[in-house]
C-alpha cells in the first residue's frame, strides 16, 4: 500500500500533506518509497527533519 500511494503522489494525483494526514501509519514507508524514487522533493518540510534511509 505504501508503495502505491508513494507513486500516486509521484504522479500528482495525491499531495503527500493529503496522503499522510489520511495514513500516517504508511510514512516511514511512503517516505523511503519516494527516496528510493529521487523523490525526496515531495516529502513535506517536516517529515525531511529526522528521517534516515
Amino acid at each position: 500500500m505504501a508503495a502505491y500511494m508513494g507513486q500516486r503522489i509521484v504522479d500528482g494525483v495525491y499531495t503527500y500533506e493529503f496522503v499522510i494526514g489520511k495514513r500516517p501509519d504508511l510514512q516511514v514507508e511512503i517516505d523511503a518509497y519516494l527516496v528510493s524514487k529521487d523523490k525526496e522533493d515531495l516529502i513535506g518540510s517536516s517529515a525531511k527533519e529526522g528521517f534516515q534511509l
